[in-house]
């Protein structure tokens, strides 16, 4: 059957994951025998790479077991320089990878865990990685398969797609080589061997290999056409989904005539097409005013993990009978900024709903506007016109697909990696910070200013005010002085006045009082003497004038 059943089949096989997801116990079953320390425990049992090895029927298999990820017990750094000692070894022979994980919970540290893994394998090892789900006793226990534990979790699910459909369960409870192992195995090394279709067929007939699951069937030789990953950018209503829908050949996104956006997150699917994998990645639509622009800027940069690890292309989607508005004319220029600058350069621009160019061509179209030849020029002139109506055509995501690969090949086989995006976002952060930092040395500088002007004003102020207050007070004095000098004269004419005619007012005064006094007398020697009236008003007369001339002489 093949060379499936040659004995000299040597397959080394490396376990990973995050501590108590069961990988020693994996490396037990896997062996059949108690090869692996395996135990509960909160921290990480393994602290060193260890290697076993047995046989699992023809097939001579060393198993290595590596320490957790988030061991509270060593460092990040340390568990990771483990893992590239051991990548460095086990690759002397052919060698596979499982990603262990607990068929459980997919919490943020699994996620977390998944991550560091896919980084440090990279893409080459990761075509080589399967899933392999532990706990498949607690499945059975609640009478659950795979498929629809994986139903009820939508992120594994969509990882299981990331990674084609590679992935097996174990309960490592069960000791000894049991079917789970045989199966696992057939489903890992199906893929290398020149199997025909009576092999396959024997190998379905087989009690312990009857349950392979159709995916598996080699539909493809083990050189067929990479695989793709897309991410479809624009605006809302432009016939993102659709277009997804067309690579794929079936509907899967959520697809309407709409002018608000019907994808409200990044969606992902899968499909193969003519032998090659292709993953598709749905994004919200640019100006989505239903979601915060932040809130919108993140979810679509989210698209570069969904698609971990990285998109092959960036599909720029635009109708073919649009208005190139100002909104338009800045999608490349967000696309930058969300993704960096470099990534024009894995970028492509989608036309939709080709059917409605009739007999015209796009080259006119692009040609007769000038605001679209620089978008496609600030593309590469790389472009490709879809009808979305011909939902099976697939002649078009074929064309589309070479192209693509044509643009790949000139970007030197590289895709858009998830270390890029990093690295604009970090660039894209210091930008801001410095941005920041600017604004705050200018809102500094002003601040400066102004104070240095309340200051000059205020100074100025103060000075104008002494001015006036001294302007006043001279006024003031000035005044008083004026007064004064009109009051001295004023006195001063009385006085020459008074002077000059003294001596009447000194008789004046002297007369008064002897008229003053004559009366006086005369009226007291009535009242009290009754009689010598005539003498006493005499009298009253000589002292009146007597002191009316004094008082005259006393003032006068």
């Amino acid at each position: 059957m093949g060379d499936v059943n040659k004995s000299n089949t040597r397959l080394n096989v490396v376990l990973l994951g995050k501590t108590r997801a069961g990988i020693s116990a994996s490396g037990n079953t896997i062996l059949g025998r108690q090869a692996f320390t395996s135990k509960k425990s909160s921290s990480s049992v393994t602290r060193d790479v260890a290697v076993q090895s047995g046989s699992v029927g023809d097939i001579e298999v060393t198993v290595y077991d590596t320490p957790g990820l988030f061991n509270t017990d060593m460092s990040e750094d340390e568990i990771q320089k483990k893992y590239k000692e051991v990548l460095q070894r086990c690759e002397s022979g052919p060698c596979m990878f499982l990603l262990v994980i607990k068929a459980d919970k997919f919490t943020g540290k699994e996620r977390k865990t998944v991550e560091k893994i896919e980084k440090l394998l990279g893409e080459e090892r990761l075509k080589k990685t399967w899933i392999l789900f532990t706990r498949g006793d607690e499945l059975d226990e609640e009478n659950m398969t795979i498929q629809e534990f994986l139903d009820d979790t939508e992120e594994l699910k969509n990882l299981i797609q990331k990674y084609d459909q590679r992935c097996h369960v174990f309960n490592n409870k069960k000791r000894g080589h049991t079917e789970q192992v045989q199966m696992l195995f057939i489903k890992i090394l199906m893929p290398y061997f020149d199997l025909q279709r009576e092999d396959l067929e024997t190998l379905k007939q087989n009690p312990l290999t009857r349950k392979i699951p159709q995916e598996i069937e080699p539909d493809a030789p083990a050189d067929s056409l990479p695989s793709r990953r897309l991410v479809l950018l624009g605006k809302s209503g432009v016939g993102k989904s659709a277009a997804g829908n067309t690579i794929l050949g079936q509907r899967e996104f959520n697809s309407v005539m709409s002018m608000s956006s019907v994808t409200s997150e990044c969606s992902k699917e899968h499909v193969t097409v003519s032998g090659r994998s292709v993953t598709v990645v749905d994004t919200p639509g640019f100006f989505d005013t239903q979601m915060k622009p932040e809130e919108l800027a993140e979810e679509i940069a989210r698209s570069v993990y969904i698609s971990s690890p990285g998109p092959h292309a960036f599909l720029i989607v635009f109708p073919v009978n649009m208005r190139f508005t100002e909104q338009e004319q800045v999608i490349p220029q967000m696309i930058e900024m969300m993704f960096g600058e470099g990534v024009l350069k894995y970028s492509f621009i989608l036309f939709t709903h080709g059917d409605l160019l009739e007999d015209k061509s796009v080259e006119k179209l692009i040609k007769q506007n000038s605001t679209l030849r620089d978008l496609v020029d600030q593309c590469g002139d790389r472009y490709y016109v879809f009808n979305n109506k011909d939902l099976n055509n697939r002649e078009q995501v074929n064309d589309l697909l070479q192209k693509i690969d044509s643009m790949i090949e000139q970007n030197g086989g590289e895709h858009y990696s998830n270390q890029m995006f990093e690295d604009a976002q970090r660039f894209r952060r210091e930008e801001e910070e410095q941005r920041q930092r600017e604004e705050e040395q200018r809102k500094q500088q002003e601040e400066k200013q102004r104070q240095e002007e309340i200051e000059r004003v205020k100074k100025e102020t103060e000075k104008r005010h002494r001015a006036e207050y001294k302007a006043k007070r001279s006024e003031r004095e000035r005044r008083k002085k004026q007064r004064e000098e009109e009051k001295g004269k004023k006195k001063g004419g009385f006085m020459q006045f008074f002077n000059k005619h003294r001596r009447c007012f000194y008789v004046a005064a002297v007369v008064a009082g002897i008229a003053v006094g004559g009366v006086a007398g005369g009226v007291l020697a009535k009242a009290f003497l009754g009689g010598a009236v005539l003498k006493m008003a005499a009298v009253g007369a000589v002292v009146g004038g007597a002191v009316g001339g004094g008082a005259a002489a006393l003032f006068f």
